[in-house]
């Protein structure tokens, strides 16, 4: 018999996949078509999973994926805002997954639910936006970063961050909340690190050139610039000089 091939995974939802730990059993919010929970049960990488989605329309999608593929007896299907109903002690849910959203949407639905703060269970984070808001939440509220990883998808840059709670807080520096301590920590080693750095350096320097023109107040722009040069510079990363300092 041939073996069934697996759905296609774009590389940021490969990324997130690849922090999903061994033998786990997987709570996908926000898991549109399905596909991230139904390759790693057809790698055997989890025993089952729980897939949820706001829209009814992608649910059906996921449902129908996980028919096609063969795993609909594995997964647990729910209409839902983020986890909201879903049984995830009943469950058994070790890894929660959330992809696909903006940092601070993450941030608001891992708020409302407490089952999050126990050391056991690991988030798997990729939001598409103001990461640096998602890791100052998990910073705030007790979570430590376990590994961070970068991924390029249609030539757009993101981060995937795992972490578990520990109940103690955690600093970061501006930059360290822009790129990620483990991140950092490699620096160079991963190829998307130069170009992810290039990519905010560019960023703050647009918005302190803005706040320059406009008489807005540079001073937070303006440090954390500083720190992004002096990253690249530590880092032997090139970086395009305007002028600005």
């Amino acid at each position: 018999m041939t073996k069934k091939q697996k759905p296609p995974l774009d590389s940021r939802i490969a990324a997130a996949a690849s922090l999903v730990r061994d033998g786990a059993v997987v709570a996908d919010i926000g898991t549109d078509h399905g596909y991230l929970p139904i390759t790693l049960l057809m790698e055997g990488k989890i025993s089952s999973a729980a897939a949820a989605d706001l829209r009814p329309g992608p649910l059906s999608c996921a449902v129908v994926n996980a028919k096609k593929y063969g795993v609909e007896d594995s997964i647990h299907f729910f209409c839902t805002d983020g986890m909201k109903g879903i049984p995830l002690t009943e469950l058994h849910v070790t890894d929660i997954v959330i992809c696909g959203m903006g940092g601070e949407l993450i941030s608001r639905i891992l708020s409302e639910n407490a089952y999050i703060r126990n050391s056991n269970i690991q988030l798997v984070l990729q939001p598409m936006s103001a990461v640096e808001e998602l890791r100052k939440y998990l910073a705030d509220n007790g979570f430590a970063v376990c590994e961070e990883r970068i991924a390029c998808s249609k030539d757009k840059l993101y981060q995937c961050i795992a972490a578990r709670y520990d109940g103690a807080p955690h600093f970061y520096t501006p930059a360290e909340l822009l790129l990620g301590k483990q991140i950092l920590l490699r620096g160079t080693s991963d190829v998307l690190f130069a170009p992810l750095l290039q990519k905010y350096i560019r960023k703050i320097q647009r918005e302190y050139a803005g706040k320059m023109e406009g008489g807005a107040d540079t001073e937070k722009s303006r440090n954390l610039l500083e720190e992004l040069l002096q990253i690249a510079k530590v880092k032997g990363v090139d970086y395009e000089r305007t002028g600005i300092f």
